[in-house]
């Protein structure tokens, strides 16, 4: 492998050598790793990551579910609409307030994560292949570390 003078394999980037920007490039290779495996299932990452949501948190109203999963709320709408036309999801008037709406999964949307989830490992498992078990662990384990701090 050719290496430059300050010992840098060849095409290496000194913007890797900032954490931020290793980060951000490390995400959008999961990003498209994620979209890619969901793409040739012909299955949606957005949709199991809605689901995902609603399985492990239960009833949310639709502004908790935009907030959990980081998406546009007239985005939501419409692929709530779908999911619910294809019977993954249900919407009831919150009895509390019945100007909003919670969003429930339904055992056809339950289903569906399980077939997303061994998606979701395959896609991670190539994302992550240099590193071990323990060092995969570890990342994560930091990850989490950082995003969970207060800001």
């Amino acid at each position: 492998m050719a290496t430059t003078p300050d010992a840098r394999p060849a095409g290496a980037s000194p913007l890797l050598d900032l954490p931020a920007f290793a980060l951000v490039r490390l995400g959008r290779y999961a990003h498209a790793a994620v979209r890619a495996a969901f793409a040739e299932a012909g299955l949606s990452a957005r949709v199991h990551f809605v689901l995902l949501c609603l399985r492990e948190h239960g009833r949310l109203s639709q502004r908790e579910l935009a907030d959990q999963v980081d998406m546009d709320r007239s985005d939501l709408v419409r692929l709530l609409d779908e999911l619910e036309e294809a019977g993954q999801v249900r919407r009831d008037a919150d009895q509390r307030d019945r100007r909003r709406h919670v969003v429930s999964i339904t055992p056809r949307g339950t289903r569906t994560v399980r077939r997303g989830q061994h998606l979701v490992d395959r896609a991670t498992e190539t994302v992550l292949s240099g590193l071990g078990p323990g060092d995969q662990a570890a990342l994560h384990r930091l990850v989490r570390r950082a995003l969970d701090a207060p800001r």
